[in-house]
């Protein structure tokens, strides 16, 4: 890894650790991440393994999220080295799509916030920021170019995704409800698009960051068709199987980060 990039990854694993420091509020319940992998079935049954221990995960007192620390989990998978692979020109057009379809998210997502004032944005909004980061900090490593539109919310090189965005800032705005389906396709595209990504990845260290992006993606599935439940609306996947999405609903949020590049829920 280069000094640069080493630097790099410190400055965001300390910037996301001083937000969990900063907050007033008291947890009424924390997780622990560990380099294990476990899983929980709705009705309490299931099974995991890995070895816990870290970052905070709960609700605080007031009701807002706490939210993974995506960069600094990585870190302890990667051993805080990556770059060290080889990449092919394919992996490469993969990861710049990632960098900006992550982007995407975060930008309808901090679009909605603004539209509906509803928490679930923003904090769905700040976890797409840190994997738009995750992705920044490997297209670095491997000497890619990272998007020059990466710092302009809702500006994006890829023309489909600059229509995405048109037309899901545009459908999110008409009604709440509209909202959250945005947001549950958005993570539908996600899922879908990663893997494909997935399926012709032969470096560990980007099928590893896939893995954990679409464990992230997983998790902001359940959340937002959790939030359609309350107002009695159903989600039909559009991108990904209807098996596959029964089959991330049975289970309940994934904590712990990915460390097997062949991971399969």
């Amino acid at each position: 890894m280069t000094k640069k990039l080493l630097i790099a990854l410190t400055i965001l694993v300390a910037a996301t650790a001083t937000i969990y420091a900063n907050g007033s509020q008291e947890y009424d319940g924390t997780y622990g991440s560990g380099r294990g992998q476990g899983q929980g079935l709705r009705d309490g049954s299931g099974y995991g393994g890995g070895q816990g221990g870290g970052g905070g995960y709960g609700r605080s007192s007031s009701g807002t999220t706490y939210r993974e620390n995506f960069v600094g989990e990585l870190a302890t998978v990667y051993n805080e080295s990556i770059g060290s692979g080889v990449l092919t020109d394919e992996e490469a057009e993969g990861l710049v799509l990632m960098a900006e379809e992550e982007k995407l998210a975060r930008d309808v997502y901090k679009a909605l916030y603004e539209k509906w004032n509803i928490p679930v944005f923003n904090n769905i909004g700040d976890s797409e920021q840190q994997h738009m980061d995750a992705v920044v900090l490997m297209l670095e490593a491997y000497d890619v170019e990272v998007p020059s539109t990466t710092a302009t919310p809702g500006s994006f090189l890829n023309a489909d995704l600059q229509k995405h965005y048109d037309d899901l800032v545009a459908l999110g705005s008409k009604s709440f409800e509209d909202a959250l389906m945005v947001g549950a396709t958005i993570e539908d595209l996600d899922i879908a698009d990663l893997q494909k990504l997935l399926e012709n990845t032969e470096n560990e260290e980007v099928a590893i960051l896939y893995q954990n992006l679409m464990k992230g993606s997983r998790n902001h599935m359940r959340s937002f068709t959790a939030q359609l439940e309350r107002y009695d609306e159903e989600y039909e996947p559009v991108f990904i199987t209807e098996e596959y999405f029964e089959k991330i609903l049975k289970y309940n949020r994934e904590m712990a980060p990915i460390a097997n590049p062949d991971y399969s829920l």
